[in-house]
């Protein structure tokens, strides 16, 4: 499998963020690459997404939630066709470091027979979109006010 992880401190408590990122229907408001989004951030569920990359068009993903462990971290998996040929798996993961800091921490696997194909034409792209989503996270949650997002 190919990886791409990404990595941010935050100074904010763990419980902020994951209200932040436990609401996707919030993702349009705060996310700058999903710009569409339905569902519920429950195991089992399929959520509905469009992606939107720098320098790629938008397009949909429908991923099916793996895991959800909350304040800490939640898996989703999106397979096209088939897994064998290609499926990518996001995770994200939360470290708490004290009651007002935090590791956040996003991981994208790509597996299947195309799997290293799109992690090569694709890594630097998937990459600074991961960032961007970083940087979001930290603007939003050191913020200290998600309600905003939900008027």
């Amino acid at each position: 499998m190919n990886e791409i992880r990404t990595e941010i401190t935050l100074e904010a408590p763990v419980k902020r963020i994951w209200e932040l990122l436990a609401d996707c229907t919030l993702y349009p408001h705060w996310n700058p690459v999903i710009k569409q989004a339905a569902g519920k951030l429950v195991e089992g569920e399929h959520l509905k997404f469009v992606v939107a990359l720098i320098e790629s068009a938008p397009f949909e993903v429908n991923p099916k939630v793996l895991s959800v462990e909350p304040e800490k971290s939640f898996c989703w998996q999106q397979t096209a066709y088939c897994a064998g040929i290609f499926h990518w798996k996001y995770c994200v993961c939360l470290e708490v470091l004290t009651d007002e800091k935090l590791i956040f921490m996003q991981k994208l696997t790509f597996g299947g027979i195309i799997g290293p194909l799109f992690t090569l034409a694709m890594k630097s792209h998937v990459a600074s979109g991961l960032e961007r989503m970083n940087e979001a996270v930290r603007r939003w949650g050191e913020k200290g006010n998600i309600r905003c997002l939900k008027c």
